[in-house]
């Protein structure tokens, strides 16, 4: 993720956003990561198995440079 900020920043970009499912892995590392949550859509995905599942949505903010 850290390489993806920096390569992102030297093409310009100033804002970053991604999302993830609510409550997994992903959520929790773009959590430590510095990610600021806009907030969760429930029942926005499916896992593979076909239940349906909550997402949540991130952006970080890039230094301008």
């Amino acid at each position: 993720m850290e390489r993806l900020e920096v390569e992102a920043q030297a093409t310009g970009k100033t804002l970053l956003v991604l999302d993830a499912v609510s409550d997994g892995d992903a959520a929790r590392l773009y959590d430590r990561l510095g990610w600021t949550t806009v907030g969760v859509i429930p029942d926005y995905a499916l896992f593979p198995d076909g239940r349906w599942c909550d997402t949540t949505v991130f952006y970080k903010h890039l230094p301008a440079g």
